[in-house]
């Protein structure tokens, strides 16, 4: 096999799917540090900042740079922050909290007070990193907690949710910070566009300060500054389904009512839509394709930073306006529709706005922050963008000592300034053999009923039934060197969708028979797009619908299906939830940042 990147081995898909239709100055507001993943699968790193080794199963190959690097435990790296050159530095500011207004949450919640009880951006100081002699906290996988664990972690939350709710420690006010950033409370400094934390390049590490102060907080509550937060860990077999002692016990602080009573017991899936939904598999078939999802994630996003975090935004652009969000948050959103109502408004986990009123949210978040600790370990810990506007984009939350405080991008990339790693649990998904466990149950690719596809067309679709369309590849066979030089990506733009329900549709490719013929099975899924219900801008007359853009890696995926040495592909769309128009899907080469 020729591939940039020698992620494990790359076989065959043993899921073929059959078609079913189914800038102002700085303000701040309270912070939790969103957990930075050092990664399932290494050993948790000591109070030094060194790694006690790696697991030997799981190995990356960086061809290019003739870097091996362990599932976990690659060394973590101090690269220095060098940063590109730019004319003029737009990084995002904090927002003005005196100027805090109405949230716009989606169907059924257009009119939402979550503004902080405090307004006055005089009193934000610089956050001062906790000293390298703070006691490491050591986040644990949340189906394997002891007793004593348990006791501790519930004990925390029981006294958050009995304090007053005007306090900003508060399970009431934790859980407004997340409203206000991602559901339009504020506007970006000196411009008239939404303060958004998602669909971009400012997701993982937002929402990294944002679990890290809240799990401070937890801990000061108890008087406990070794308190951490367990992860969520459905990247494992073993821990995707929710964690018991979030659903058994109703008298519990870490249950909520809000939660999708039909899922509380089962298996979650990395592209689930709660309308529509159709599942084919027996619980270990999904999740086998669930660890498939993940390990693609990471093959085909290693090369390039923005496939997994999201695109690039800066001051004065909207987060949502034709950009991307990266593929580690559309399998977060999936889950989050997978936990939360399903019927408007959606409360808890299935709307942003209240999504914080869960505890699961950032157990949740825990694991989606180790996701990312773990892409950067594989990447050497190199820094994601080497970009001024991204390193100094910065945000303001309110601290475990009852102070607002300033925090930059740059100052996260390390878990261990914060204090905190992750203990050492096998990645199952990075396994090799993950893709033939199912292969002897795999339907083969149909021959019959064949139909002929044609070019996707100058003009927008709906997409009210899957469309099925013939792409041109840029180029076709390529060699192991221009796959290392530049990553072969399947865009899908002009998405415009309503500007306050949930949209799901999912995205397959399959090499066409004889050119544009297609059987009817549509080949392997490549990803997916997932929004949760909210309003991604403040709300004006002229703002009813948003146009994003959907980037997915597809090398590896090419090799996977044989496809290497075809010219065009089928890519097939499929919508699951709300109103869709797609306005073109293409296929661009994109250069890899990845450099000798």
């Amino acid at each position: 096999m020729s591939s940039s990147l020698s992620f494990l081995a790359t076989t065959a898909s043993p899921f073929h799917h059959h078609h079913s239709r189914h800038p102002q100055k700085a303000a701040r507001a309270p912070t939790h540090f969103s957990p930075s993943a050092s990664g399932a699968g290494t050993n948790a790193t000591n109070a030094s900042g060194h790694d006690n080794g790696g697991d030997k199963e799981s190995i990356l190959r960086l061809d290019r740079r003739n870097v091996l690097l362990g599932t976990l435990g690659g060394l973590y790296g101090t690269a220095a922050l060098g940063c590109e050159n730019t004319a003029v530095a737009s990084p995002i500011e904090p927002p003005d909290l005196s100027k805090c207004h109405t949230a716009h949450a989606g169907e059924g919640a257009e009119n939402v007070q979550c503004c902080p009880p405090y307004k006055d951006n005089s009193e934000i100081v610089d956050y001062k990193f906790p000293s390298s002699s703070t006691p490491l906290r050591i986040r644990k996988p949340a189906h394997l907690l002891d007793a004593d664990d348990l006791a501790k972690y519930e004990e925390a939350y029981r006294r958050m949710r009995a304090l007053d709710p005007s306090d900003p420690w508060s399970l009431e006010q934790q859980a407004r910070v997340h409203c206000q950033y991602c559901d339009g409370a504020y506007d970006q400094v000196g411009f008239n566009v939404q303060l958004q934390v998602h669909f971009s390049w400012i997701f993982l590490p937002w929402h990294r300060y944002y679990i890290h102060f809240h799990e401070a907080i937890l801990g000061k509550l108890i008087g406990d500054d070794t308190f951490a937060l367990p992860f969520w860990n459905w990247d494992s077999p073993d821990g995707m389904t929710m964690p018991s002692f979030f659903v058994n016990d109703k008298t519990s602080p870490l249950y909520d009512e809000k939660r999708n009573p039909d899922n509380l017991k089962k298996v979650l899936d990395y592209q689930y839509s709660h309308k529509n939904y159709e599942n084919p598999y027996t619980d270990e078939e999904l999740k086998v394709k669930n660890l498939y999802q993940m390990n693609k994630t990471f093959r085909e996003s290693l090369p390039l930073p923005e496939l997994f975090l999201g695109d690039r935004v800066r001051a004065g652009e909207e987060a949502s306006m034709g950009k991307t969000m990266g593929r580690i948050e559309a399998i977060h959103n999936a889950i989050h529709l997978f936990v939360g109502m399903p019927e408007a408004p959606y409360r808890d986990m299935g709307n942003f706005y209240s999504s914080g009123y869960d505890p699961l949210f950032y157990c949740h978040h825990s694991n989606v922050d180790r996701m990312w600790h773990i892409y950067r370990q594989k990447r050497g810990n190199k820094i994601d963008f080497n970009d001024s506007d991204w390193l100094n984009s910065s945000f303001i939350f309110y601290d475990e000592n009852k102070q607002l405080v300033k925090v930059k991008v740059e100052d996260c990339l390390n878990p261990q300034k914060l204090r905190y790693t992750y203990q050492d649990v096998e990645l199952p998904w990075a396994d090799s053999s993950v893709k033939k466990k199912l292969k002897a149950k795999a339907k083969p690719r149909s021959r019959v009923s064949l139909v002929q596809v044609s070019e996707f067309g100058p003009d927008p679709r709906p997409l009210d039934s899957t469309i099925r369309t013939l792409v041109q590849r840029p180029k076709k066979s390529r060699t192991k060197s221009e796959k290392e030089d530049e990553v072969e990506v399947l865009v899908i733009d002009g998405i415009e969708v309503p500007d306050n329900g949930p949209v799901t549709f999912e995205v397959y490719v399959a090499a066409p028979y004889g050119g544009d013929f297609v059987g009817s099975d549509l080949g392997e899924s490549a990803g997916s797009f997932v929004k949760l219900p909210h309003f991604h801008i403040r709300k004006r007359e002229d703002a009813q619908t948003k146009k994003f853009s959907l980037k997915l890696g597809i090398s590896s995926l090419l090799e996977d299906i044989d496809a290497e040495g075809s010219e065009k592909v089928v890519v097939s769309l499929v919508p699951k939830v709300g109103e869709v128009t797609i306005g073109g899907v293409h296929i661009d080469l994109i250069k890899t940042d990845w450099t000798a």
